[in-house]
């Protein structure tokens, strides 16, 4: 036993673990959790690999008690049992000791494998270590394991849970891997929420404080705090917030009352939108970055070695990578900018879709960075084939000039938004590298595979694109049932 080692009277024994890993999950309402039982033990020197499979399925407690029987569990078990046995040292025993057969005696299939022996020293499998499994249709499964790796205890449990899904039937074991992504995006540095945007009609002020009541302390200002993450600030359905003020702002019952924006704090709308202030990765700018309230489970099945089982949990960032942002001839691109800006966007829509009133310059604080872009993409369903074909023949570098002026702009500056944009002179002449007030310009690119000369293949990203939020859901080992979609409320319609 580990804490012994220095004793002069060691302490020498084997320890056990109970487990219940899942079989088959439990869907509240329609179907009780089931799980199998696995008792496993270890020598005393391997007790660090139970404590390591008892961080992944738990600890069904002390089997010697009736509470604990699976057999008197007949609503969460699924009738199987598993014995696992970790016994490195087997790996000594030799052939002839474990009952195998000498050469002149086996048959041509146990000479094959080597399952019998010539010289009595021999020892079974040559002294490497490896693994017995014997299971039956009972639902009975016993595995020895000669080793201390880890990752086989682990992957055994993992084969027992297969085993007993395969034959409870209705759920399935699987290699798979997913994560909970929040969709992000870069906001500026002003939000104001539009109701379309937070849907106000279905969450307001009002609403979160009845859902929150016992965790949150209202402030008389109209809005709350957590009180146990005091930097997290619930806000109702129209604060507005500003980086250019270092302000956040809503309409009050009968002033409009403020706060000071901090670094430090987390924003949530109603809706569950969530804001907060971050800087570039690799530049002196901040901004307001807004999280989606609600994720994106992303499953990834079946899935082989190598397969990219956690890769799907982990942020895409490490892969962004940021440069200049080069225009091609300043004046004349600013030029085309500026007829972007004060063109008239009123008849764009197709003739089947209601014409709506929306009267909102490019350049309006009303209208956020990523309406200016999806006004600035080609729809077919939603605009007409004239608008399409002007959005198709403005350059790439325009638009993203466009974007990039769109997501400093201040109110303040009105028509004089150029003045805050220039080149290096470069021998004489005007340079390619964008400035804002004298520094440069950064912007992002998803670096995406090489090309034939080894060189990276990088790609423009949105100006408001930010990485998703991601939660690792699962890894590696997965229970998983299937039932329809109508046996589960509150699911997104979607």
């Amino acid at each position: 036993m580990p804490a012994t080692s220095q004793e002069q009277d060691k302490a020498k024994l084997w320890v056990s673990l109970l487990l219940r890993p899942t079989v088959c999950p439990g869907i509240a309402g329609v179907l009780e959790e089931k799980s199998l039982e696995v008792r496993m033990f270890a020598p005393a020197g391997l007790v660090s690999n139970l404590d390591f499979v008892e961080s992944i399925f738990g600890n069904a407690g002390d089997p010697f008690l009736t509470e604990n029987d699976a057999a008197l569990d007949i609503v969460h078990w699924t009738g199987q049992s598993g014995c696992i046995v970790l016994a490195p040292h087997l790996v000594k025993l030799k052939k002839k000791e474990l009952g195998l057969p000498h050469y002149d005696n086996a048959s041509d299939r146990q000479r094959h494998d080597g399952m019998c022996w010539q010289d009595e020293d021999e020892l079974y499998n040559d002294g490497n270590a490896f693994k017995i499994v014997c299971r039956d249709k009972r639902g009975v499964i016993v595995t020895i394991i000669a080793d201390n790796y880890f990752g086989y205890s682990k992957k055994e449990i993992k084969s027992q849970i297969s085993y007993s899904a395969n034959l409870f039937g209705g759920c399935e074991e699987e290699h798979a891997g997913g994560a909970l992504a929040f969709p992000r995006y870069n906001l500026g540095e002003v939000y104001i929420p539009r109701a379309s945007d937070m849907l106000m009609e279905n969450h307001n002020f009002p609403k979160l404080c009845h859902q929150l009541a016992d965790s949150i302390e209202l402030k008389a200002e109209g809005y709350a705090v957590d009180k146990q993450h005091p930097d997290i600030i619930y806000l109702p359905e129209d604060a507005q917030i500003s980086l250019h003020d270092l302000q956040v702002s809503w309409q009050g019952p009968t002033e409009r009352s403020h706060i000071k924006l901090l670094a430090s704090q987390i924003f949530i709308y109603p809706s569950g939108f969530r804001v907060h202030m971050a800087r570039h990765a690799h530049s002196l700018s901040w901004r307001l970055v807004g999280t989606l309230g609600e994720g994106t489970f992303c499953h990834k099945p079946s899935t082989v070695s190598g397969g990219g089982k956690s890769e799907i949990s982990k942020s895409i960032a490490g892969a962004v990578i940021s440069g200049p942002t080069y225009v091609d001839d300043f004046e004349q691109d600013l030029e085309q900018v500026r007829a972007i800006f004060e063109r008239d966007y009123s008849n764009r829509f197709r003739h089947h879709i209601p014409q709506k009133t929306d009267s909102r310059k490019l350049l309006s604080k009303e209208r956020s960075l990523g309406s200016v872009i999806k006004l600035l993409t080609p729809s077919i369903t939603d605009y007409s084939d004239t608008y399409n074909q002007w959005l198709e023949n403005i350059p790439h570098h325009i638009l993203a000039l466009a974007f990039m002026i769109k997501r400093f702009y201040r109110t303040a500056w009105g028509e004089n938004w150029h003045e805050h944009f220039s080149v290096d002179t470069v021998n004489g002449n005007p340079g390619h590298e964008l400035r804002y007030n004298g520094r440069k310009v950064t912007a992002n690119y998803l670096r995406v595979g090489f090309d034939d000369d080894g060189s990276w293949r990088l790609f423009k990203l949105r100006q408001d694109f930010i990485a998703s939020d991601k939660i690792q859901m699962e890894d590696d080992i997965t229970a998983s049932t299937v039932i329809p979609t109508s046996y589960v409320s509150g699911l997104n319609p979607e």
